[in-house]
């Protein structure tokens, strides 16, 4: 409590402790993890969610944290799909909105190789 509290006077933030949450590393103890909890007085969560669109935690399977955003390239180009669009305005489409898709998360995050090239191979079979 005692760091909360210097973080409250450098930051000049209030902590709202009713909103607070607190995930633990895998290898922490059941004893260490309710003497937390409990000069906390919060609850655990064992995922932290989403903060901004983006992930909160991400764990040692990149790819899996970072799926949806080829999900979410995938579902705009399957709506583009019955449309009848020349090559070009093909191309356009998906240089203005599914290419962009990603460049919020990569300015945050350094996506997997993986993800890059199944983002690569979904915009290749819409042409």
């Amino acid at each position: 409590m005692q760091i909360l509290g210097d973080y409250e006077l450098a930051s000049l933030q209030k902590v709202n402790i009713e909103k607070c949450s607190v995930s633990f590393e895998g290898r922490t103890t059941r004893e260490v993890r309710t003497n937390v909890l409990a000069i906390l007085k919060t609850v655990e969560v064992e995922d932290q969610g989403k903060y901004l669109g983006l992930p909160s935690h991400i764990g040692r399977t990149k790819k899996d944290v970072f799926c949806f955003v080829r999900v979410k390239a995938e579902g705009k180009i399957a709506g583009w799909k019955g449309k009848m669009l020349s090559q070009a305005g093909k191309e356009i489409l998906v240089k203005s909105i599914a290419a962009t898709i990603p460049n919020y998360v990569i300015n945050c995050f350094k996506l997997p190789t993986g993800i890059i090239g199944e983002l690569n191979k979904v915009m290749a079979i819409f042409f």
